[in-house]
């Protein structure tokens, strides 16, 4: 889902017009040198207008933690075989939580015969979720190897904001701050409401888990709660979809450096003058959404975001 990135290299080097009024707070004096140089892993499409957006990759939460209060599979797990539902999207995150597939069993290892278990430590298996007791999840429990176990799961519902993957409910992993399934095939659409695309994940910045491919979680970019709870809705552009992550705390016009800096609703953005803020998000050709002296940019071009056949940009 979320290939980690870090910030793509500035291409304005030259003098930079006015965009819009930005109001009190605006780093007026905010330069390339003063924001460091950004770099990235991956090339997106650049937009057709002055503006870059930091790239994801850097302070994320991440999903299986290699102590993440995973327990071995043994014990009481063997194979279900069961399929891997996935959560519902609403409220605060989703209410549904996925079938773990795992039932009780005397051997404390999975049927290898139904249930797809993952090397090295073949313990349980991710997508379908399978091989392990109904109030627990397979989970990545070794980020240097991609071991799998099984773990106690929490209550934390599919986009709700995490630290660790015991706080999700049945079937989800901890990712990117907020609670979601894993998935099968990098770019390729997710099976389940209110999920968008399997990318693989990256921790720390730039370097891939092994066995770790999760889902985008689909979200309102102007109003993030509805599927995302306290966490923000950001545009993974990489993959061209929505994800709810974990929020900043940098307000509006805050200076920022990282693309999940910002509170809730408001992304980190270029601007031509101020350098890398936090932008509220807008349809463009509305300036209504942006306030006073403000009007709606087209910052992505085409690789924009959409709201139903609306691009979506920045006030600026």
């Amino acid at each position: 889902m979320k290939p980690s990135q870090m910030f793509a290299s500035l291409f304005l080097l030259g003098t930079l017009t006015a965009a819009g009024a930005c109001a009190e707070g605006a780093a007026t004096d905010a330069t390339v040198a003063d924001l460091g140089e950004p770099t990235k892993t991956a090339e997106p499409t650049e937009p057709t207008e002055s503006v870059t957006v930091p790239p994801k990759g850097d302070g994320d939460d991440d999903p299986g933690d290699d102590d993440d209060g995973a327990s071995s599979s043994g014990g009481s797990s063997s194979s279900g075989g069961g399929s891997s539902g996935t959560a519902d999207a609403g409220g605060d995150g989703a209410s549904g939580t996925p079938d773990a597939g795992g039932s009780s069993g005397s051997s404390g290892a999975p049927d290898a015969g139904s249930c797809a278990t993952v090397a090295p430590s073949n313990a349980c298996g991710l997508t379908p979720q399978c091989g392990c007791a109904s109030n627990e999840t397979c989970d990545v429990t070794n980020k240097s190897n991609g071991a799998v176990g099984c773990i106690l799961a929490g209550g934390g519902p599919q986009g709700s904001l995490c630290t660790t993957s015991s706080q999700c409910a049945v079937g989800l992993t901890c990712a990117y701050g907020a609670c979601r399934p894993y998935c099968a095939a990098e770019n390729t659409a997710c099976a389940g409401t209110g999920l968008g695309m399997c990318g693989q994940y990256y921790d720390p910045p730039g370097t891939a888990v092994p066995n770790s491919k999760v889902c985008t979680i689909t979200c309102n970019l102007r109003s993030p709660s509805a599927a995302c709870g306290s966490n923000t809705c950001i545009w993974d552009g990489s993959l061209g979809a929505t994800d709810c992550d974990a929020a900043g705390t940098k307000s509006l016009y805050a200076t920022c450096t990282k693309y999940n800096d910002c509170q809730q609703g408001l992304a980190c953005v270029y601007h031509p003058l101020f350098g890398y803020e936090c932008e509220r998000w807008c349809r463009v050709g509305t300036n209504s959404d942006c306030g006073l002296f403000e009007s709606c940019k087209d910052v992505y071009g085409a690789n924009a975001p959409m709201e139903g056949t609306t691009r979506l940009g920045h006030c600026q």
